[in-house]
């Protein structure tokens, strides 16, 4: 098969989410199991693509945006968005495909997606990460917008793709809520989960745990970068030797910055943006306890990469961390940033019960491999690019 894989919402040329380090580990073993795949992506995105994924095509939708130097200024993406998405009616490509495939729920990725699909007569593939409308924070201009725009990738994907799946049955809940809601015929959602490459981790060598906390996740208020401020000042009035480890690039993390300097604890907490693959199992290696403070997550790659190095993980209470992962992270309320600081402060000082939970999670962790979601996707579209040859809407 050739599979081209649609990810228009990267923007900059430094940034790795977890939507992409999913897809480059699943392109590897698709191109390995002999399918051609390729990425289209914005030109600024190629290094990524290329680092983590040398082997996949890289085919560009965008030559001129690139958001580096102002990753803050989410008001400037609008314009390259919209060319993206003109672009897809008129994009060239060196060859034809038979799965298109949009690698996340949002119209930058699912209309380019489609309209290529149609052109290629190829099958249109949706991967669910999370829906928008079942986050509670989103209450911005910009948030409505994106909300007005899932409407319009739901009825795409509800009416012309061949296949949905997502990360975790609560994702395919809320998708099935939104489809209620705008009175579409209920579409069958595929629960494929979500993995690892622990060959990678396993190669990391072992290292003396220097940071006492370590924070993972995209800079954004989704992921409670604003509480982090409050947590870690109220550690430190219990550990004021301790050190807090930030890994992460995204539009709020100069606020979040702001915040550390405004509360007095700057020099308390290193920021280190984001950082090659290589350098961030590195760095997981050298910390002690994983925290994550998301108000929503469709799987939550960021807490399987703290059990896979061995730590202990403290993490508001999300449904997709009761069914997937129940008894081996340290759940509290959304929001409740004291319990997390008691919780952290808790481990901090025991450095024994610290080693024995990440032994137990690290076993735990094994049963995520990539190859197992990247094998089981694989059958699914290839079962569809069977029937390629049937009419398309």
């Amino acid at each position: 098969m050739n599979i081209l894989l649609v990810h228009n919402s990267l923007n900059d040329s430094s940034s790795v989410s977890g939507v992409l380090k999913h897809y480059a580990l699943v392109a590897k073993e698709w191109i390995r199991q002999g399918h051609r795949t390729d990425f289209l992506v914005a030109t600024a995105g190629f290094p990524q693509v290329g680092d983590l994924c040398p082997e996949a095509g890289r085919v560009s939708s965008d030559r001129w945006f690139n958001a580096s130097s102002y990753l803050d200024q989410t008001w400037r993406y609008f314009p390259a968005y919209g060319w993206r998405l003109l672009r897809s009616h008129c994009q060239r490509f060196d060859r034809r495909y038979d799965i298109v495939y949009a690698s996340n729920f949002l119209i930058v990725e699912v209309y380019p997606a489609w309209v290529i699909a149609r052109r290629h007569r190829a099958r249109l593939v949706v991967k669910l990460q999370h829906v928008l409308h079942a986050q509670p924070k989103r209450k911005g201009w910009f948030d409505r917008l994106f909300l007005w725009t899932e409407k319009v990738a739901a009825r795409i994907a509800n009416r012309h793709a061949g296949l949905i799946m997502c990360l975790s049955d609560g994702v395919g809940e809320d998708y099935r809520s939104l489809e209620e809601d705008l009175s579409l015929d209920p579409s069958r959602v595929i629960t494929v989960g979500c993995g690892l490459d622990f060959a990678e981790i396993d190669a990391t060598p072992a290292r003396e745990r220097v940071h006492d906390v370590v924070f993972l996740g995209r800079m954004h208020e989704q992921k409670g970068v604003f509480e982090l401020p409050r947590v870690w000042k109220r550690v430190l009035e219990s550990c004021p030797d301790a050190n807090l480890l930030v890994i992460g690039e995204g539009p709020h993390r100069p606020e979040t910055q702001r915040r550390f300097e405004a509360l007095g604890i700057a020099g308390r907490a290193r920021f280190v943006g984001g950082v090659p693959e290589k350098e961030k199992n590195r760095l997981l290696a050298a910390s002690r306890i994983g925290l994550s403070l998301s108000y929503e997550e469709g799987w939550g790659l960021s807490v399987t990469e703290y059990l896979a190095a061995g730590m202990p993980v403290v993490a508001y209470e999300l449904p997709v961390f009761q069914s997937e992962f129940e008894g081996h992270l340290e759940l509290w309320d959304r929001g409740d940033w004291e319990a997390v600081s008691r919780a952290l402060i808790r481990w901090i000082q025991d450095p024994e019960a610290c080693r024995h939970q990440g032994g137990r999670g690290r076993a735990f962790v094994r049963r995520f491999d990539y190859r197992r979601v990247a094998e089981e996707e694989l059958a699914l579209m290839s079962n569809l690019a069977v029937a390629k040859d049937q009419p398309l809407e």
